[in-house]
């Protein structure tokens, strides 16, 4: 009898995932739609969630959205609506990997809104001065 030898994929950091974002509230975004991936592997392994960020093909030109050129749409990672899910509720499904620098604009779009600026100002100042 042979098993089905089918892997469960388990999103990593920097992947591009379709991901079901219903049901929402308010201002949320909704729909079955792109996100990307920020957390690694082992927190979503073992926690069942990831952090992620919707992508949207809805460009606003908001300091916050980061361009996405390898998806069938022009499309953008909304930073501003970051999101902790449960990767299996939410039905991810990999679509592909983001493009070399995605992740680190998203990231740096980040800083400012969790108010994270000074004390990252203040890391560097303490590795370029020791």
């Amino acid at each position: 009898m042979k098993l089905d030898s089918k892997e469960i994929y388990i999103p990593n950091r920097n992947d591009i995932v379709w991901l079901d974002f219903e049901p929402v509230k308010g201002k949320e975004i909704g729909k079955y739609r792109p996100a990307l991936i920020l957390s690694c592997i082992d927190y979503n392994k073992n926690t069942g969630l990831i952090i992620c960020c919707p992508i949207s093909t809805s460009l606003r030109g908001h300091q916050t959205e980061v361009l996405v050129n390898n998806l069938e749409q022009k499309s953008a990672v909304a930073a501003s609506l970051i999101q902790t899910l449960s990767w299996k509720d939410r039905k991810a499904k990999l679509i592909t990997k983001a493009e070399k620098g995605v992740l680190d604009q998203v990231l740096l779009r980040l800083i400012p809104l969790i108010g994270a600026g000074d004390l990252v100002e203040s890391i560097i100042n303490q590795q370029l001065n020791p």
